[in-house]
């Protein structure tokens, strides 16, 4: 334990409701009146939480909300059926041991003070949408909200939560950098492969110089009636196309070679 702890040393008990390792569990020590029960999320339905207000932490991996609550056991339920608390794969409820608090007072305190510990340590991703406020507590009562808050960091990391103190690197996702306009400097647009000539029987599509056109034309008559639908009457790029070279133009056009005996764009 290092010099600058406030704990003394004790021993923290561990106890289980089943034979699962990381099944449902409590943890709390003689030495603070705090208790940490922990659980997996999908086992919620077979855990008794504490009465009482508390504080709690919904986590996965690199994830964690962290809430306040006059009933743990119906809040947590509620956050069963939210879709944004989906992410959480295991639920820590902190609540007053072995009675619990009398008001939520203390639940809001540890609340404020673990997002904040959270947001310095920098190792989880926190994933509430709002700050929590810090709520007014009279000054002979500032110790010992402390003391509430100190004796949960250490339960709470005995528990498994690595969100305020871990030997491992940060768990945090890292964002992703997405290239817009502005960051193509002089490498220009990104080239992808695009088919000239698509397939025979193929869709075809065409865009060129505000000219857009899509479609299965098999004769020019049926290209042209394609073409001017949606060129808004900018045939004439393409009629300097067709003059060059009839058969070609037919080609990149429609996708294909034109029918057996029959005159290209005739």
């Amino acid at each position: 334990m290092s010099s600058n702890s406030i704990h003394l040393p004790c021993t923290s008990k561990v106890i289980r409701g089943g034979d699962e390792i990381a099944g449902p569990r409590c943890i709390h020590n003689n030495a603070s009146r705090i208790a940490v029960t922990v659980f997996p999320m999908r086992e919620l339905a077979n855990v008794v939480l504490p009465a009482g207000p508390a504080f709690y932490v919904l986590q996965n991996h690199d994830s964690i909300y962290l809430g306040e609550t006059a009933g743990a056991e119906t809040r947590i339920v509620q956050h069963l059926l939210d879709a944004t608390k989906s992410f959480a794969r295991e639920g820590l409820v902190v609540t007053a041991w072995p009675a619990p608090w009398p008001s939520k007072l203390p639940v809001i305190y540890l609340q404020h003070r673990f997002w904040s510990a959270a947001q310095a340590a920098g190792l989880m991703n926190v994933v509430n949408k709002q700050t929590p406020t810090l709520p007014l507590v009279p000054e002979d009562e500032r110790g010992v909200f402390e003391r509430y808050f100190e004796d949960a960091r250490q339960a709470l990391f005995d528990a498994g939560c690595r969100a305020f103190d871990s030997a491992f690197e940060s768990q945090c996702r890292t964002t992703v950098a997405t290239d817009t306009e502005e960051d193509l400097g002089a490498e220009g647009p990104m080239q992808i492969d695009v088919l000239v000539h698509p397939p025979a029987g193929g869709e075809v599509e065409l865009r060129y110089c505000g000219l857009w056109a899509r479609g299965y034309p098999d004769t020019a008559a049926e290209l042209w009636q394609l073409v001017a639908a949606r060129s808004r009457g900018g045939t004439d790029l393409l009629a300097r196309l067709v003059d060059e070279n009839p058969k070609e133009a037919f080609v990149v056009l429609a996708g294909r070679a034109p029918s057996l005996n029959r005159n290209p764009l005739a």
